[in-house]
């Protein structure tokens, strides 16, 4: 997950629509928004409703539901932006397959508005993946080390 210094200095809006579109393609788990909400609320004499809700959440489904409102106004790239990075990160730990990854960045491109030269790219090399799988194209490390560089490149693209 993003380093929580970077979620400490951004908007909330902009969090949430990070945790809102990562619970929803399944970059990140639900409770993880739930932590975030947590340490709003402990942070603010008065915290917004909206960060309530989500910290009141009992299940996947009804924190993307709290997310939602909380997440208007979010610099939605951004937020994807940042989730590409948390994939990055996830595959170079090997706690994600770079077809798991592929598959995810395009589903993060498609829920956050980036550009669509990513989802291309991001769709490019998971059919090179399913090539190489079936022994057609090269082989799967191969192909598996080009998404790093990808999701590298994805992350920081302003």
């Amino acid at each position: 997950m993003l380093h929580r210094h970077l979620l400490a200095t951004a908007d909330q809006a902009t969090v949430s629509a990070y945790y809102l579109a990562g619970v929803t393609v399944g970059v990140l788990p639900w409770g993880a928004a739930k932590d975030w909400a947590f340490s709003v609320i402990e942070a603010l004499d008065t915290p917004p409703i909206e960060v309530i809700e989500i910290a009141s959440a009992n299940s996947r489904v009804s924190a993307i539901d709290a997310l939602g409102p909380a997440s208007a106004g979010g610099e939605q790239q951004t937020a994807g932006r940042w989730l590409l990075a948390d994939l990055e990160a996830q595959l170079a730990a090997l706690s994600i397959t770079p077809m798991q990854a592929a598959r995810s960045a395009m589903q993060v491109v498609q829920a956050t508005a980036l550009p669509q030269d990513a989802w291309y790219a991001f769709d490019a090399l998971d059919d090179e993946l399913q090539l190489a799988v079936n022994g057609a194209f090269g082989t799967p490390e191969q192909i598996g080390q080009e998404i790093l560089p990808a999701l590298r490149e994805h992350s920081s693209a302003a």
